[in-house]
């Protein structure tokens, strides 16, 4: 049995979808009062609870081979430090005594973000972090290199089993939030389209879900792997996502200056009684870094293997368009 939190979420559901189809047998967290959607049609054994519920999450992990932990909470921003920390730290910490509490292996699932951005293309960022660029510390940024701090002491002290892998910018079908996938919605219906001046390594959820189940078995312990994919610049993502689409744009890339934007944002936030949203100085910070990170050790450990761009962009646009 394989126990999985973040099921209803793009990654943690295409994880669902594998396990099953390997007949390996899956037990999932889904909050009360959440829609369980996601689950339907699927042979899964549904747990109604959340991560601060440390008797439910101790219970659900009885029993079970692994923890796939893929839940988390993910803000690009300044503020909401407290509540990221509570679901992504606090909770991997449940998490982690539960494993240790019942011997079970844990997949803790991190993010290329835990790493140092590149400099360049030619310098790609390896498991080890060594050079780069540091990440903006916003409040996932520190919430998850945190959580993943307590996941290696775990493993250093406690003899936890298990590793960690850090998957690298996601799209694909079963988006239900959606999560990714708004960007996807909002480049095709924005009637100008102007890219931040960094990058990503784009990689398809479903892939990254098939390298995460065989991870259960074929991963190093204690070990951590990279699951990104096509190192692309937002400009060139986005133009390959208005092919997805039909749409014919031209996309725009803006310059360096559009920290300075940022900066006014947040100069904003702290004045006039707003919330911070999804437009901030900490998400155009990020969005200006070179996030280009090789795979090569999971490729080589993992059997990880990554579909065209492409068509990646065609089955996750589908998806999105039917649904939303």
């Amino acid at each position: 049995m394989i126990f999985l939190t973040g099921g209803t979420g793009l990654l943690g559901n295409c994880v669902v979808r594998e396990l099953c189809k390997r007949e390996m047998p899956v037990r999932v967290l889904c909050r009360k009062g959440t829609s369980q959607e996601a689950f339907e049609g699927l042979p899964v054994e549904i747990i109604l609870g959340d991560l601060a519920d440390k008797q439910t999450i101790h219970r659900a992990v009885e029993g079970c081979s692994a923890v796939v932990h893929s839940a988390a909470y993910i803000h690009i921003g300044w503020q909401n430090l407290e509540k990221s920390r509570q679901v992504n730290v606090q909770g991997t910490e449940t998490i982690i005594q539960a494993c240790l509490a019942n011997s079970a292996k844990m997949v803790h699932i991190s993010t290329v973000d835990t790493l140092p951005a590149a400099n360049n293309i030619e310098n790609l960022i390896d498991e080890s972090g060594q050079g780069g660029v540091a990440k903006t510390p916003c409040s996932y940024v520190v919430s998850k290199s945190e959580a993943e701090a307590a996941v290696r002491k775990a493993f250093a002290e406690k003899d936890l089993q298990g590793h960690i892998l850090h998957p690298g910018f996601m799209l694909a079908p079963y988006d239900w939030k959606p999560s990714s996938g708004r960007m996807m919605l909002e480049v095709n219906k924005s009637p100008i389209v102007a890219a931040p001046p960094g990058g990503c390594s784009f990689c398809d959820a479903r892939d990254v879900a098939s390298a995460i189940v065989n991870s259960i078995s074929m991963a190093r312990q204690s070990q951590n792997y990279i699951l990104a994919g096509d190192n692309l610049t937002y400009q060139e993502l986005w133009r390959a996502m208005l092919r997805a689409t039909g749409r014919k744009k031209r996309v725009s890339e803006m310059g360096s200056a559009v920290r300075f934007f940022g900066n006014l944002i947040d100069a904003a936030i702290k004045v006039l009684p707003i919330r911070e949203g999804d437009v901030n100085g900490a998400a155009i910070a990020m969005g200006s870094l070179k996030h280009f990170y090789t795979s090569q050790l999971a490729e080589a450990e993992l059997n990880y293997m990554r579909r065209p761009v492409d068509e990646t962009l065609a089955d996750a646009w589908k998806w999105l368009e039917a649904r939303f």
